[in-house]
């Protein structure tokens, strides 16, 4: 766990230096998403009966697109043997860099979809609140019953029927 924000850390000081935070965010996000969803490409990082230099032989050739930077740290990554951890990896370099960015990502659950005029209206208010403009992602969950739930980084703020019900038994189960 430690290695994972070592590694995340590492790159993320590299690419401030270099100023390419976004890139490499951008990049990585494309490395995450091949390795979710690509067997293939996640079986080249995991597998053990590849070689560690026909791997790298393998990413360099096939992902020229990535930067050098990106590359190289694909390339440290498979060499010191992390390749399990690359999803963490990512996830905590996206975290430094969000922090860092001043990105805040809100998610904004209700029992159905907002309307668009109701979205911007929540975006525009949180926005004050937040001082910069926040990433917000609309996720529809029925079991909340209705209200809003927020979700900003690590806070969750629950208005929900669902939380204010449970709230009610716990309340009337303690009498």
């Amino acid at each position: 766990m430690y290695n994972n924000h070592k590694y995340a850390k590492s790159l993320f000081d590299i690419s401030v230096k270099a100023n390419t935070v976004l890139a490499v965010k951008k990049e990585l996000q494309l490395v995450a998403y091949l390795f979710k969803k690509t067997s293939t490409f996640r079986l080249i990082f995991i597998t053990k009966k590849i070689d560690l230099n026909k791997k790298v032989d393998i990413i360099k050739n096939t992902l020229t697109m990535l930067s050098p930077l990106t590359l190289e740290f694909l390339t440290i990554i498979i060499n010191n043997n992390q390749s399990n951890d690359l999803l963490n990896i990512i996830s905590k370099f996206n975290h430094i860099s969000d922090s860092h960015l001043g990105i805040n990502k809100v998610d904004i659950i209700t029992a159905n979809k907002l309307g668009e005029e109701e979205l911007n209206s929540l975006s525009q208010k949180i926005d004050g609140i937040l001082k910069n403009s926040p990433s917000v992602n609309n996720i529809a969950d029925p079991k909340i019953i209705g209200g809003i739930k927020l979700r900003v980084g690590n806070n969750i703020f629950d208005n929900s029927v669902s939380y204010q019900i449970n709230q009610l038994k716990k309340t009337l189960h303690n009498m």
